[in-house]
């Protein structure tokens, strides 16, 4: 439960701007999920790499004392990504 609070503390930051930009991009090409979808499997790992590794560096030692590894919270970036990319695309 406590790798769980983690992970969403550390999703938190990304995963809102990440939906709001795949909206915008799905409204411009038609509002379609799958394009939704698409784009938000794409925009997330984008923005976990902005964020974490070129802006805010240090933060990762932040996770790393509360017992999540840099490969752990990468990870679980793909892995929301992957479930919102299912969902929206069979929708």
């Amino acid at each position: 439960m406590k790798l769980l609070k983690t992970i969403f503390l550390f999703q938190k930051k990304i995963i809102f701007l990440a939906y709001f930009i795949s909206i915008i991009i799905g409204i411009i090409f038609g509002l379609k999920l799958n394009v939704i979808g698409i784009s938000f499997f794409t925009i997330l790992p984008l923005l976990h790499y902005f964020f974490y590794d070129i802006k805010d560096k240090s933060e990762y030692y932040y996770y790393y004392n509360l017992g999540v590894s840099r490969n752990k919270l990468w990870l679980s970036t793909l892995v929301t990504g992957t479930i919102n990319f299912l969902i929206l695309v069979l929708i």
